[in-house]
């Protein structure tokens, strides 16, 4: 009987070491940020609506500010590698528990900006 016992406890406890091996760390997300200085060089400068009173500025370190614009964008990043002189951004701001994003459109070559159907462009130089 003495034999029965010792023998369950020592599965027991090799049944909880056991558990303790296998539990799983949590999965690790790597994200892959993608940079092309060359095109945020071109990128960065201001870009300001048909009126000119709405400005939005990105600047080549991915920051972004925005000048009376219904968001307060503070950073931005491409969603793709950039495709010649266009590439499709992603600006975000500041929400509740996670950022706000939303998708824009950018070419360097037009100067422009496309960011939820309004078009803001950079000043002719």
């Amino acid at each position: 009987m003495m034999a029965l016992c010792m023998g369950m406890l020592v599965f027991a406890a090799s049944c909880d070491n056991k558990k303790a091996e296998t539990k799983a760390e949590p999965a690790k997300v790597e994200v892959e940020v993608i940079t092309d200085s060359a095109f945020q060089q071109k990128a960065a400068g201001d870009y300001a609506s048909l009126d000119q009173k709405t400005v939005i500025t990105l600047n080549s370190d991915f920051t972004v500010t925005t000048k009376n614009y219904k968001k307060n964008y503070y950073k931005w990043e491409f969603m793709v590698q950039p495709q010649g002189s266009e590439a499709n951004i992603m600006l975000a701001s500041k929400g509740m528990d996670t950022d706000i994003k939303d998708q824009a459109i950018i070419d360097v070559e037009e100067g422009k900006i496309v960011v939820n159907n309004e078009t803001f462009r950079k000043a002719a130089k």
